[in-house]
């Protein structure tokens, strides 16, 4: 099961206002904040995007380098799972 969107996560934007013409369509973003609920959106999260287009969700400020997105909009990129165990034994013996 993958784990839900969180602070800190590595995401790709797969959507936006504008939909298929969303300026950031492709765009790697660090999550950074969770800002609460939007009522027709859901959660939104505020990214950080050096090139990120923004379009205000809300009436507060958005910091240079941030843009808000909703959860929906962002797919996660997981991180590269750890070695398994038999693998970190083997590459010990092999050393």
């Amino acid at each position: 099961m993958r784990e839900p969107i969180k602070a800190g996560d590595l995401a790709e934007v797969i959507n936006g206002l504008l939909g298929k013409d969303s300026p950031n369509l492709g765009l790697i973003v660090r999550v950074r904040q969770y800002l609460g609920d939007e009522k027709t959106l859901g959660r939104i999260w505020r990214c950080e995007a050096e090139y990120a287009q923004t379009l205000k969700l809300h009436n507060a400020p958005t910091p240079a380098g941030m843009a808000d997105f909703a959860q929906s909009w962002l797919r996660k990129i997981e991180p590269d799972a750890p070695p398994a165990e038999a693998e970190k034994t083997k590459e010990g013996l092999s050393a």
